[in-house]
């Protein structure tokens, strides 16, 4: 069950679905919910005492920036109060918004976060938030896609993302509390016959562990993919899921910029929620 969910109280578009989301979940579930604000403060203290031995000592104002999350947070506190959130609190962390979510993930459940390319407001330079969390957090962490008006609170038609790892192993567990109230669960198994991993029949063995806890399920496979990212979420858009559970890869930043990453791909181009864990 998800007992603790955290949600980033950012700045950015979306922001009022993505809570409507997580107060939907943090109610279905009796869970409390966390909202946490960065001021972004401890990544220009770097920048600040960096070039301090070069040049005479910077001096910048955080005030506007504390004051910026400061008020995310009181927005958060009252869409909860509109929403009738039964338990919620609010977080303000003097830091980058990545450090303080890591940290705090440790005591949680779910992270809620939404999909664009965020950073903290002020900064030189940018953290792909989402990217990053779904790589470093020790908890899963539940993609709402950008776009217009309410979404749906997912899990009713859930496909999973399949390849035999580790990652999606625990992507797959970390979306259990979801996958046990889904009406309906696909399994995508994309090239099965590429390497060893899948054994005689691919999805199989995830198949029978998820109905051994009373989830039935279909399995699909699809040779010669070539772009997987790609399939798997045009498939599921076809198919009437409303969100894709999958693991997290990741490779070195020179690799990723040269070549794209599955995960890159799956944030950038989903229309459809994602469940991500590594």
């Amino acid at each position: 069950m998800y007992k603790t969910i955290l949600m980033y109280a950012d700045q950015f578009s979306g922001f009022e679905r993505r809570l409507e989301v997580a107060a939907a979940l943090a109610q279905e579930y009796g869970a409390h919910l966390i909202g946490t604000a960065a001021s972004g403060g401890a990544q220009l203290d770097y920048i600040v005492y960096g070039v301090a031995a070069l040049t005479p000592l910077l001096q910048f104002d955080y005030e506007p920036m504390r004051k910026a999350a400061q008020e995310q947070l009181r927005q958060f506190d009252g869409h909860c109060r509109r929403l009738g959130v039964a338990s919620y609190e609010t977080r303000f962390q003097d830091s980058h918004a990545a450090d303080a979510l890591i940290l705090q993930s440790l005591y949680c459940d779910l992270i809620v976060t939404g999909q664009s390319d965020l950073s903290d407001p002020g900064l030189i330079w940018s953290t792909r938030l989402p990217g990053y969390l779904a790589m470093h957090s020790p908890r899963p962490l539940l993609v709402i896609p950008d776009g217009d008006g309410p979404v749906a609170v997912p899990g009713r038609s859930i496909v999973i993302g399949w390849n035999a790892s580790p990652e999606a192993s625990r992507a797959v567990a970390g979306a259990m509390p979801l996958l046990l109230r889904a009406q309906r669960v696909q399994i995508m198994v994309l090239n099965p016959h590429v390497g060893k991993q899948h054994g005689d029949e691919p999805g199989a063995d995830l198949a029978r562990y998820l109905l051994r806890h009373g989830i039935p399920v279909e399995v699909n496979c699809h040779d010669n993919v070539t772009e997987s990212a790609t399939t798997l979420c045009s498939r599921a858009l076809n198919s009437g899921a409303d969100l894709i559970v999958a693991g997290a890869y990741g490779r070195s930043r020179f690799h990723e910029w040269i070549l794209g990453g599955t995960t890159h791909s799956l944030l950038s181009q989903s229309r459809v929620p994602l469940l991500l864990s590594h």
